[in-house]
Order: structure tokens, then sequence, then C-alpha cells
């Protein structure tokens, strides 16, 4: 007989189900000494794996190293100044119209060197058509050189690759067919493709191979040895994309399968934006408690195989004991948090000024300023 209480959202968060019964923060977040610190963290832009021809270009994840009774002050102040009066503080409703640039001075005298925010703030930027083109390359190319025993990660090989291909790709086979391959890429690795009914792999490898005979007609060599990447794309990679697809079927059909864990998303800006973020903000603020406002995506599932991988990922960015630096990871309602309010402001604030720069790559905006400041270096995004 089904539970009757399935669809009752658990305690401290919206979403319901056994999947969301953990890692729910309720009370209030407060920083004590000589004990872990608070991070909330939000974001914007977001789409899930559907990483290719929507609203926004860009996916940004801001994080804030605050509790929530100090926000709560802030937050106050803003609402003040800012004339709001939502019960929620949100960026996009209040803060990102066109008449509202005297409100984005308010967040930006915050994030200055000498505002309140100054030094707490991290946001890391994903470039979707970046990571469309670095997921090419990770599940498909590098692949196929691990099966041959050679590595290319550690010697920067395969970051080239998906640079190359997310800058020159438009040259070499035409802006209109680099967006079908890369529209193409994204929804056959996506959730939305688990039986295959979206895209096939006979319908992806046609258009690797049309790319590979489009670019050998090149004559600029910057561009015309992309066309080395997508014959063997074309021809040698196949397996590895069938395998795959495979596996998410099996998946999908409730068979045990090699795809889970964070795999299982592998096309989701959320997954390592959050893991980099965490881990680089663990280095700068020493053992941190992260409050991430709850998302369907990350299960308490996920969060247990997150916690691993930020773990590790302290460890070998920053020679530093990861698990010592690795609080609670926990999720909580914006309403309910002041803390996460304010990160959704930064977290805005960083998609407003990433998608101001590539209409006015000089804007002088005090927002825009102040959040080029805040970027992590380490960010997916085409350099």
């Amino acid at each position: 007989m089904p539970d009757p209480n399935t669809r009752t959202p658990n305690s401290g968060t919206g979403l319901p189900g056994a999947s969301y019964s953990r890692r729910n923060h309720r009370a209030l977040t407060s920083d004590q000494p000589g004990r872990s610190r608070w991070f909330a963290i939000d974001e914007a832009g977001n789409d899930g794996d559907q990483l290719y021809g929507r609203e926004h270009r860009y996916f940004v994840l801001g994080g804030i190293a605050i509790d929530d009774a100090e926000a709560a002050e802030i937050l106050q102040d803003i609402r003040t100044r800012a004339r709001v009066q939502a019960p929620e503080i949100k960026f996009q409703r209040s803060f990102s119209k066109l008449g509202d640039a005297w409100k984005r001075d308010i967040l930006a005298e915050l994030l200055s060197p000498s505002g309140a925010l100054a030094g707490r703030t991290m946001l890391y930027v994903v470039d979707k058509r970046y990571m469309i083109a670095t997921k090419l390359v990770d599940l498909l190319i590098e692949e196929r050189y691990h099966a041959l025993g050679i590595d290319v990660v550690s010697n920067g090989i395969v970051r080239k690759i998906a640079i190359d291909l997310a800058t020159w790709g438009p040259k070499a086979v035409g802006a209109d067919h680099f967006d079908v391959l890369l529209a193409t890429t994204a929804m056959f690795f996506s959730k939305k493709n688990r039986r295959g009914d979206k895209i096939s792999a006979d319908e992806l490898y046609r258009i690797y191979r049309e790319a590979a005979s489009y670019s050998r007609r090149k004559k600029n060599p910057a561009v015309r040895h992309l066309a080395d990447v997508f014959e063997f794309l074309a021809k040698r990679t196949r397996v590895y994309a069938e395998e795959f697809a495979a596996e998410r079927s099996q998946a999908a059909a409730g068979v045990p399968s090699a795809v889970a864990g964070l795999d299982d998303d592998a096309m989701d800006p959320i997954i390592p934006a959050l893991a980099a973020l965490v881990s680089s903000a663990s280095a700068r603020f020493g053992r941190l408690d992260i409050l991430a406002d709850e998302q369907r995506l990350l299960t308490d599932e996920k969060f247990d195989v997150l916690d691993k991988a930020i773990a590790a990922m302290i460890t070998t960015w920053h020679q530093r004991d990861g698990h010592a630096l690795r609080g609670e990871l926990v999720r909580g309602q914006s309403a309910s948090h002041p803390s996460l309010q304010l990160a959704d402001l930064v977290s805005g604030a960083g998609l407003a000024s990433t998608r101001h720069s590539d209409t006015d790559p000089e804007s002088q905006e005090d927002l825009d300023l102040a959040v080029r400041q805040i970027f992590l270096p380490d960010s997916l995004l085409i350099p």
C-alpha cells in the first residue's frame, strides 16, 4: 500500500520523499568561536543538464561566509535602502531591471573592499558551451586514450582540446553546424535521453563525421587542426558513447549500472561547480559547514558522494587534509535562512554581470567591477 505521506515535504525542506529525508538544516545557522564557520551557497542561471539553447549561457554558483544572524542584519539594511517589501529578497525580482541600477549600487558597495561582504564572497562561473566541449572530451576522447594506457589529463592535453573546440569550433565547421553539434552532444548525454529516444548514437556520430568533413576544407591552420579531433571522435570513440547510453538505459529500467553517483548527472553544471566552490572556500576560510539552497538534483545520496569528492579535491588541489576541512553539507530553504537570500543576491549579481560582459565588455557599472573581483580563477569559462 502506498505511503500516504510520500508527497509531504520533509521537515526543513520543501522536497518530499526518502531521497531528501536527511541533510536538512532547520535551525538558523550560527557561527561559534573555535568551530566551523557557515558558508551559504545559491545558484543562478540553472537549466540542469539542458545546457544549450536556453535563456542563460552561463551558470553561476555564489557563496558567502556568513551565518544567518549576521546575514539578517545586512538583509534588513538592504531592504531599507533598496525599498524592498517582498518577504523574501531575490536578485531577479528586485535588482535585475533596467531601472534598478541604483539598487545594484547598494550591492556593489557591500561587495567593495570596504563593504560588509568584502573578502567573504566567491563566485564560480560556468560557460555552458565550454562545459559541453569539456564533457565531450572527458566522456569520449579521454576514454579512448585511457583505454590505450595514455594519460592525457595530467599533461593538460584534455583541457587544451576542450578549449580549442569551444574557441575555434565555430570557425572550423561553421557557426550553425557547431551549434547543432553542441546541442546534439548535450542532449545525447542528458537524462532526458535515458532511453535513447531523443538522440541516437547514429545521429550523434553523423554530426561528428560531418564536422570532420567540413573542417578538412578549411585553409586556416589555426582551425584546420580540429579536423583531426573531429575525425578521432567520429572513428575512435563511438563504443564509449554506446556504453554510456546502454548503462543509462539499464539504470532507467532499474538495473544496477556503472552510471551512478555523480556520473549520472555528467552534464549538470551544479555538480562540478559545487565541488570546486566548496574546495576553494575551504582552502581560504578553513573548516566550513555548507548550507546549500535546496535543489531537486541534490539528493541525500548526491551529497554523500559530493562529500567524498570535495575532500579529495581539497587534498589534491591544496595539499591539505580535505576531511579535516569538510564540515557539514546540508540543504535549507531560502525563506528560512537569511544567509541563503544573501547568496542569491551574490549569484544573481554574478549572472547579470557575466551576461553584461558579453554585450558590453568594457562596462564600468559599479556592480560589474565589484563582481569581477570575486570570480574564482578556475571557473569553467573559455579562457
